[in-house]
């Protein structure tokens, strides 16, 4: 049989099963900061088909080019939802008995007195045990404590005037926080880690808020506090033999996708949510997954589901459930 009669099926192979290998490939490069980001999304699919596409556009037919498009969208998007958590709720969610209930979310430097007083009254109706918030504005910290502090006796403001540091995260919860330590970089402090002190337990508690990789310079800067998170989760599992647990949350401007993550959450359960943009114009099926919670295993996380409010915000805000009793 001449090779001619093949074409068809290699061009369909190309096509078809190129662009998923070549991104899957390529995600798991972590430079230069450009292709990082680049291929921190499998809709990247798309564009690597587009450009086989145009290479072979002599040889197949339009109505083919419009099928093999269809299919690398729909390949794309199953790979940017697998193993994600949307605000509906997924068949591998577990009930809590007894759940510890988490609230993580970037406000994105609001000043609007409306905005601030929607999220407070959120945050006292949802009777949370930790409150993790990323984005906070100088500004906007003093209002937020004087209103949620009668409801959370315990918080970590982001800033300390002994260490001349300063960071945009800020934590309440309805236990205390012991062993405050800011992980500094220059003047600011881009992680923040403490003991949370639960009635069972005391957990290793690491949150954090790394700058958006827009360049090279803040790209360095991301990846150099997440190696920090990577040492802090070491040091803090050495130091006290008798605390085992380590909890990590924040918007680590990181997605699900790149390789790092695998490096970097050793031996810690996850469930991811696209999180990010919260904007009308984006399907959540296509966003990015950045807001991040793990906690060390055996701990289960029962639920994780996006909050459709806080439109002002380009975040979602997130509540976690966790059963540490396992």
């Amino acid at each position: 049989m001449e090779i001619r009669h093949f074409i068809p099926l290699i061009l369909m192979f190309i096509l078809v099963l190129m662009p998923s290998l070549i991104w899957l490939l390529l995600r798991q490069i972590h430079s230069p900061w450009w292709l990082e980001n680049a291929v921190s999304t499998s809709f990247v699919i798309v564009l690597i088909y587009s450009i086989l596409m145009l290479i072979f556009i002599h040889f197949i037919s339009s109505f083919h080019c419009v099928i093999y498009f269809f299919i690398n969208f729909l390949v794309a998007a199953l790979l940017n939802n697998l193993a994600s958590v949307n605000n509906s709720a997924s068949l591998n969610q577990k009930v809590c008995t007894d759940p510890v209930t988490f609230f993580q979310f970037n406000i994105k430097y609001t000043e609007e007195e409306s905005e601030l007083n929607e999220l407070i009254e959120h945050l006292i109706a949802g009777q949370y045990h930790l409150i993790t918030l990323q984005g906070v504005s100088q500004q906007s910290k003093q209002q937020i404590i004087e209103k949620l502090s009668p409801y959370f006796p315990y918080f970590i403001r982001g800033e300390s005037d002994n260490q001349y540091v300063v960071s945009d995260q800020l934590l309440f919860s309805q236990y205390a926080f012991t062993r405050i330590k800011y992980h500094q970089r220059g003047g600011s402090s881009f992680l923040i880690s403490s003991q949370w002190q639960l009635p069972f337990s005391v957990i290793n508690l690491h949150t954090l808020h790394p700058p958006s990789p827009r360049n090279e310079q803040l790209w360095q800067t991301r990846n150099k506090t997440l190696y920090q998170l990577k040492h802090a989760l070491k040091n803090s599992s050495l130091s006290d033999s008798l605390v085992k647990k380590s909890l990590v949350i924040g918007d680590l401007n990181l997605s699900k996708h790149s390789g790092r993550i695998n490096i970097l959450r050793d031996d810690m359960n996850t469930k991811f949510v696209n999180s990010w943009p919260n904007k009308g114009y984006v399907l959540p099926f296509m966003g990015f997954a950045i807001d991040h919670f793990w906690v060390s295993k055996p701990a289960n996380i029962c639920s994780r589901q996006r909050i459709n409010k806080f439109s002002w915000s380009d975040h979602y805000a997130v509540k976690t459930e966790v059963d540490f009793n396992r």
